[in-house]
């Protein structure tokens, strides 16, 4: 019973982690402007966001987005 739960909580800081990186990966990219503003000014496009990388690895992501 104690691995499964310990199991689990790693499972989440796991999941919650790689959500966070996601975030700050896209984050960054919206602050630098990575991505055109084709459809609507002001608000950039969600499918470049995702899809573009800002930092050389996802440590660094983690690193910013806990540290801000």
């Amino acid at each position: 019973m104690k691995n499964a739960v310990v199991l689990l909580l790693l499972a989440v800081v796991v999941f919650l982690s790689a959500r966070l990186v996601s975030v700050e990966n896209q984050r960054y990219a919206a602050a630098l402007g990575m991505c055109p503003m084709e459809y609507v000014p002001a608000i950039q496009d969600p499918t470049c966001l995702s899809k573009v990388e800002t930092r050389t690895s996802w440590l660094w992501h983690l690193y910013y987005a806990v540290k801000g």
